[in-house]
C-alpha cells in the first residue's frame, strides 16, 4: 500500500502563525523542528507505504511521533492519546499534522506497536530496541551526557496488567472465560454451553458466591470445594478438547492456550496431604501461574515484607545527566543480577568510555562482578556479599594464598587442604588436625570450631574444616577495597541513580498498560525514549544548530 500523503505543516509556518506554541528546548518542538534527524527511513523498513498498491498508510513517523508524546506527561491509554490528538493544537503542531486530517485510529496504533515489537531484518533485534539506541547516539555525539558521567544500574518492580487471583478464583473465573469463549467460538449463548457441560457455575456472578456458605477456614470443607473446581475444569477442558475441530480454526490456539493454563493451575497450586484431602500449596515458585490474563507475570519480592506481582524494570544510565543508556524488563522472579551483563554490553556498544558502573548489594556477588569485568572490561562497584555468621566467620580466617595456609581466629594454622565444590564450582576445604582446638584462643566462636549437627538433629563434634569461596581470593581484595574512604566517597553518588527510576515511573512505568512481558518492554522503551529526547531537545536549544553540523 502506498504512504499516505497529505501536506505537512511546515516548522517556520507553525511559529509563524502561532509564536510560542512549540516552546524552544521541548519535546514537541524537537519533533517538530528535527523530524529529518529523529526519523531516518531505515530506521521503520518494512512499515506500510513501501507498495504501490492498497489504501493508503499513515506515515512511520507520525505515528512513532504520538507513541512518543502518549507519554510524555505522566502516561495515558492509547484511546486517550489519540482523543488528546484531535483537539491539542500543540500535539498536532509537534506533528505537524493539519487540522483537517483525522487522527489514526485505535487499530492502526495497535498494528504499529505490533511493528515496533517485531524483529528489525538488518539488525535482528527488536525494531524498538534499534530506535532507541538511535536516539541515545544521537543525545551522546550531542554531549547531552557530561565529561565525568555517574554511569548506574538498578531496578524497580512494574506491576502487571492483567487481573492476578488466588487459587480457587483462577479455576473458576479462569473456567467461565474458557465457557465463554468457546460460546463465542460455536456463536451460542452461554446458558447452551452451561446446560451441555452441566456447570451452573458458568452462570454464576463470581466463584466464591457461588459456594456461598462454604466456610473457608474449615480444612475439609475448603478441600471438597477445590475438589470439585477440579472435577468441572478437567471436564470442561476435556469436552473442549474433544470438539476443538468443529470450531474455526483462528480460535484453536486461544482455546488450547487457555485450557493448558487451567490444566497448569491444577498441577502447580494443589496438592493432597496424607489425610487425602486436597489443599492450596503453601509455596511460592517464580513460574507459578498468578495470571491467566497474563500468564507472563509472577510474583516476587521487592523486599522481606514487600510482594509484587507482574514484571521487574531493570535501568542503567548516568545519575548526573539523567540519560539512559539501556534498560530492559524482565519476568518478576529474575534476580536483579542476571541483567547487569546484558544492560551493561549494550551501554558499553553506545558509550566506549564506560569503564566503572555504581550498583547496589543485589549486584555484589563475585559470579557477576567476574562476568561484567571479563566480559566487557567495566568495573561493578557494589558492596561486596556479607557473611549471614554473627560473630567470627570465614572471612576472619587468616588465609595466605602463597603458601596454601590458613590461620583461625584463634591462632591455630593449618596447610592441610583438599580440593572440593561449591555450586559446581571448583574450589579448597582447609582441614584442622585433630586435638587442635585445644591450642585455639577463641574459645569454640570461629568458624572452625561451629559443632556440626547430625541427620538426627543431636550435636556433633566441632567441625575442622572450611570450604573456601571458588573465588575466595577475589572476594577478600574486593571486601579490602571496600573499606578504602576513597572508594566509599565515590559510592555515595549511587544514591543520586534514583532519578533514573522516578523518570521512568512518574511517567506510567510503574504499572503496565497492556497483557505481556513484550508490550511492558514497549511501554518502557517508548519512556526511555521520551526522557532522552527531553535531555536532547535541550542540548539543541542551548548549543543551536551549530553543534549538530559538528556532530
Amino acid at each position: 500500500m502506498p504512504v499516505r500523503r497529505f501536506q505537512l505543516l511546515a516548522f517556520e509556518d507553525i511559529m509563524l502563525l502561532q509564536p510560542g506554541l512549540l516552546e524552544e528546548g521541548s519535546l514537541h518542538w524537537l519533533l517538530c523542528r528535527y523530524a529529518a534527524l529523529l526519523f531516518p527511513d531505515w530506521l521503520f523498513v518494512g512499515w506500510r507505504g513501501e507498495s504501490s498498491t492498497g489504501r493508503p498508510a499513515w506515515p512511520a513517523p507520525t505515528l512513532m511521533g504520538l507513541a512518543l508524546l502518549r507519554y510524555s506527561e505522566v502516561g495515558m491509554s492509547r484511546a486517550a492519546s489519540l482523543r488528546r490528538l484531535k483537539q491539542d493544537a500543540q500535539w498536532r503542531s509537534a506533528l505537524r499534522l493539519p487540522w483537517s486530517v483525522e487522527p489514526p485510529d485505535d487499530h492502526t496504533m495497535r498494528d504499529f506497536e505490533a511493528f515496533l515489537r517485531s524483529e528489525h531484518p538488518a539488525a535482528r533485534v527488536p525494531r524498538i530496541l534499534l530506535v532507541f539506541e538511535h536516539w541515545t547516539r544521537l543525545s551522546l555525539e550531542l554531549g547531552v551526557m557530561g565529561e565525568e558521567p555517574v554511569p548506574v544500574i538498578d531496578s524497580t518492580p512494574m506491576w502487571c496488567y492483567g487481573a492476578v487471583l488466588g487459587t480457587v478464583n483462577l479455576l473458576g473465573e479462569g473456567l467461565r472465560s474458557l465457557a465463554k469463549r468457546w460460546a463465542r467460538a460455536r456463536h451460542v449463548p452461554l446458558t447452551q454451553v452451561a446446560t451441555e457441560w452441566e456447570m451452573p457455575l458458568l452462570l454464576a456472578k463470581s466463584t466464591k458466591g457461588y459456594f456461598e456458605g462454604t466456610d473457608w477456614s474449615d480444612v475439609t470443607a475448603r478441600s471438597a470445594v477445590l475438589e470439585q473446581l477440579v472435577e468441572l475444569v478437567t471436564r470442561g477442558v476435556t469436552f473442549v478438547q474433544e470438539w476443538l475441530d468443529d470450531v474455526r480454526e483462528n480460535k484453536h490456539l486461544p482455546l488450547a492456550r487457555r485450557c493448558r493454563n487451567l490444566l497448569r493451575v491444577v498441577d502447580e497450586d494443589l496438592e493432597t496431604t496424607e489425610d487425602g484431602t486436597l489443599e492450596v500449596v503453601r509455596r511460592t515458585t517464580s513460574d507459578r501461574l498468578i495470571s491467566l490474563t497474563d500468564p507472563e507475570a509472577q510474583h516476587f519480592r521487592k523486599s522481606k515484607s514487600k510482594v509484587c506481582q507482574g514484571f521487574k524494570l531493570h535501568v542503567l544510565g548516568d545519575a548526573l545527566s539523567g540519560l539512559i543508556l539501556s534498560l530492559d524488563v524482565t519476568p518478576g522472579g529474575d534476580h536483579d543480577s542476571t541483567q547487569a551483563h546484558p544492560l551493561i554490553k549494550r551501554a558499553k556498544a553506545l558509550y566506549e568510555h564506560l569503564l566503572e558502573v555504581l550498583a547496589d548489594a543485589a549486584y555484589g556477588g563475585m559470579p557477576v562482578r567476574r562476568e561484567v569485568l571479563e566480559g566487557v572490561g567495566v568495573i561493578l562497584l557494589a558492596p561486596p556479599v556479607k557473611s549471614s555468621r554473627k560473630g567470627s566467620g570465614k572471612a576472619d580466617i587468616h588465609i595466605d594464598f602463597a603458601t596454601m595456609e590458613a590461620t583461625c581466629s584463634g591462632g591455630v594454622s593449618t596447610t592441610m587442604w583438599t580440593p572440593a565444590t561449591q555450586n559446581g564450582e571448583a574450589t579448597v576445604a582447609f582441614k584442622w588436625s585433630k586435638g587442635s582446638e585445644s591450642e585455639c584462643t577463641c574459645r569454640g566462636e570461629c568458624l572452625v570450631h561451629k559443632p556440626r549437627k547430625k541427620k538426627d538433629g543431636r550435636q556433633g563434634p566441632p567441625s575442622r574444616r572450611v570450604v573456601l569461596h571458588p573465588q575466595e581470593q577475589e572476594l577478600r581484595a574486593v571486601r579490602a577495597n571496600w573499606e578504602r574512604s576513597e572508594i566509599r566517597e565515590r559510592y555515595r553518588q549511587r544514591s543520586q541513580g534514583e532519578r533514573l527510576i522516578n523518570e521512568m515511573t512518574r511517567r506510567g512505568a510503574r504499572r503496565a498498560n497492556a497483557w505481556g512481558l513484550d508490550s511492558a518492554r514497549l511501554q518502557a522503551y517508548c519512556i526511555a525514549a521520551v526522557n532522552n529526547l527531553k535531555l536532547l531537545a535541550r542540548q539543541l536549544a542551548e548549543d543551536g544548530i551549530e553543534r549538530l553540523r559538528a556532530a
